[in-house]
């Protein structure tokens, strides 16, 4: 907890700073959204495990800040938050969630300098789950996220784009649990052409080096090379369709044992979106290749369905919902075979402006874990009210 404290401090810190930077500058708009959000919750399979269980009730405490920065040529943004949760019942648990995203963006005549990333802990039953439809051991995670990225425009309708990502990821008590910390890095390279208002085509490159020392020293290299089209049908309607093969190279072991694989695997993603005056809806569906905890690669195919709808000026309904089968990805790297797992997830839910600076959430969610190879089914029903305070937005400059 004083760790987790540490890291809020100087989260808060950071905020300032980059604040600070900005309020020396005659030509910058600055701004800041602080809120607090208190949430109850009930949760009748916390773990989301088959195994006999009870239920639990959680209480949240969640203060934030949202902060922006502008110059001519300068724009940043980013998020300080935290969660303090403590479940009571068949799990007794606190734990410390804390977010510290940031993207900043500097723009000249023709180049464009962007990075996106910062610090993210939160546990493995909530980010990892959704990002590989696994449901692991239930732990804290810590993850840092660092993307750097350069474009630059050759012509009005052509441009290249290149990029760097280094992810490093840990988990508390991980050995014990059965999960390893893993680094993730790579580069990746485009070309864009935009031929006119409501179309981009894209061909990309990309090179993904994933390292997991604690898995038998195991190492996965992927190379990918992806064709993409995004298309505006209308002002309110538009879609992008991507796909192209993924080589992956894995080997694990110490010399002269070390084995090593290689196998091809088609990845991609299309989706649509489609925006009203009082509404929005998005579908996606697609397949990707992402890290986990227990140090090796998972193929992931996810349907994902998103709409929201604004009743009146107080009152909006939203539902989202998600169906994800994983699979692992190794074969002679990996010993044994990984089940396939099928996770699915549905959350409706309802907002309420009480006034200006204060709202209600009242969310349903409902999960479905299935390991078929293991007969294991689990699912979990959580109910959660949440109160949020958003005093009024601070603003500086011109």
């Amino acid at each position: 907890m004083m760790r987790a404290s540490r890291w809020w401090l100087q989260g808060i810190g950071v905020m300032m700073v980059l604040s600070a930077t900005f309020m020396r500058s005659e030509a910058a708009e600055w701004s800041a959204q602080p809120s607090l959000s208190v949430r109850g919750q009930y949760n009748s399979n916390l773990l989301l495990t088959s195994s006999p269980h009870e239920g639990v009730w959680g209480v949240w405490a969640s203060p934030g800040m949202k902060f922006a920065g502008s110059t001519e040529n300068f724009e940043m943004s980013g998020r300080t938050a935290a969660d303090f949760v403590n479940y009571y019942g068949g799990e007794n648990r606190s734990l410390t969630n804390l977010y510290f995203p940031i993207s900043a963006k500097y723009t000249t005549q023709r180049e464009t300098f962007g990075f996106d990333g910062g610090f993210i802990r939160d546990n493995t039953l909530m980010g990892e789950l959704r990002q590989t439809g696994v449901a692991i051991n239930f732990t804290q995670r810590n993850m840092w996220n660092l993307s750097p990225s350069w474009t630059h425009a050759l012509t009005e309708q052509v441009s290249l784009q290149a990029g760097f990502q280094y992810v490093n990821t840990t988990y508390e008590n991980g050995l014990q649990l059965g999960l390893v910390d893993y680094d993730l890095q790579g580069g990746s390279g485009a070309v864009i052409y935009s031929p006119g208002e409501r179309d981009e085509f894209k061909l990309s490159f990309s090179y993904t080096d994933f390292h997991a020392p604690q898995a038998n020293s195991l190492r996965s290299e992927i190379y990918n090379v992806q064709p993409s089209w995004t298309h505006g049908f209308s002002e309110s309607i538009s879609a992008t369709i991507a796909g192209g093969p993924s080589l992956v190279h894995s080997a694990v072991g110490a010399e002269p044992f070390r084995q090593s694989d290689r196998q091809t695997v088609w990845v991609g993603s299309a989706n649509l979106k489609k925006q009203w005056e009082d509404a929005s809806a998005q579908v996606e569906i697609g397949r990707d290749i992402n890290p986990s905890g227990f140090g090796l690669l998972l193929k992931t195919d996810r349907l994902t369905m998103t709409l929201s709808k604004n009743v009146n000026e107080r009152w909006t309904a939203s539902l989202s919902g998600a169906y994800v089968m994983s699979s692992g990805l190794s074969t002679q790297t990996f010993r044994g075979s990984f089940p396939d797992n099928q996770y699915i997830t549905v959350s409706p839910a309802v907002n309420w402006k009480i006034g200006e600076w204060w709202a209600v959430d009242f969310t349903y969610t409902y999960s479905d874990r299935q390991v078929k190879t293991f007969n294991d089914h689990a699912t979990a029903n959580i109910g959660s009210i949440m109160l949020t305070y958003f005093p009024p937005k601070l603003r500086m400059g011109r």
